[in-house]
């Protein structure tokens, strides 16, 4: 699934649907903080009896919170991150079904429903009004933003010509060689070239989550470089350079130069940076030296 920034060919994302959503998010932080820390506190007040596993409600109060993180999100801009909103209207309406379901069983006494006034029925026009927006506005790609993009870079010197690292890397088992074994990730499709156009596609999970990646190749200017950007993957942005630098001693200094965005804009720069930084480390720490070890050694040039 592709994760894009986009803009609106009508103007920026309205200020009131933005207030709307950090008012939701910050709600749901709160209630779910007290859910969590006063798990008693709401039955107590409305005249419910007691929980017998108050850790069931705690879990209630995280899910709420979660739902906050999300709402804030959306608030960057609720036209790209519509449907976070529509997700939550759905739940705000669910809600008090569930709600009158277990007042006609006699669950929950009258006074309970009071929570339903601000959980729910206070965000149904607002969140309607904000789906609303984004369906009347279509979106179209732009430009990751300056401020928004990161920049990874690694050098290293190989004792081997340039015109040798690039046919190791135009090989079609170069790609096998140089996932780190700790990436769960492997090679699903591959066109065999590094010709503008084509492109290689990577499956695999990170955690539990399942991740397709496909990378379209940009440049090709043998045996100097070549690029490929993200077509579908992770990352908001992510375009790959490879150089193949000639160090006039018949060597070669690899340079990958990486330019990259992470998805979810401001909090996904604040939460994720440190560890994507980390694995970019990791990762072409190990590309770079499996390509030293194999070119200088001579394994890879005896195999074809």
């Amino acid at each position: 699934m592709s994760v894009s920034r986009f803009s609106t060919d009508q103007g920026p994302t309205p200020s009131w649907a933005s207030g709307w959503l950090w008012a939701a998010g910050l709600y749901n932080l709160v209630w779910g903080s007290l859910a969590i820390a006063m798990p008693h506190f709401l039955f107590d007040l409305t005249g419910a009896a007691r929980i017998n596993y108050p850790e069931i409600w705690q879990c209630v109060g995280m899910i709420v919170g979660v739902y906050g993180v999300g709402y804030i999100i959306a608030a960057g801009d609720s036209r790209t991150h519509w449907p976070i909103v529509f997700v939550g209207l759905l739940g705000k309406i669910f809600g008090p079904i569930g709600f009158l379901a277990a007042l006609l069983r006699g669950t929950f006494p009258p006074l309970f429903g009071l929570t339903i006034l601000t959980n729910d029925l206070l965000w149904w026009i607002p969140f309607a009004m904000i789906l609303r927006d984004a369906a009347r506005h279509p979106r179209t790609p732009s430009p990751i933003p300056e401020r928004c993009r990161q920049w990874y870079v690694r050098q290293t010197s190989i004792q081997a010509s340039p015109d040798l690292v690039f046919r190791f890397h135009e090989s079609p088992d170069a790609l096998r060689h140089l996932i780190p074994p700790w990436e769960r990730m492997k090679v699903v499709e591959s066109a065999g070239s590094l010709r503008p156009g084509s492109r290689v596609v990577l499956g695999g999970r990170v955690g539990p989550i399942p991740v397709q990646w496909i990378a379209v190749h940009t440049e090709y200017d043998p045996p100097h470089l070549f690029a490929d950007r993200q077509e579908s993957g992770p990352f908001a942005h992510w375009y790959h350079r490879h150089c193949f630098l000639d160090d006039g001693q018949g060597g070669t200094l690899l340079q990958d130069e990486v330019e990259y965005a992470l998805p979810f804009g401001r909090l996904g720069r604040l939460l994720g940076s440190w560890l994507v930084h980390r694995k970019l480390e990791a990762m072409f720490a190990y590309r770079h030296e499996k390509t030293r070890t194999l070119l200088e050694s001579g394994e890879w040039q005896n195999r074809i």
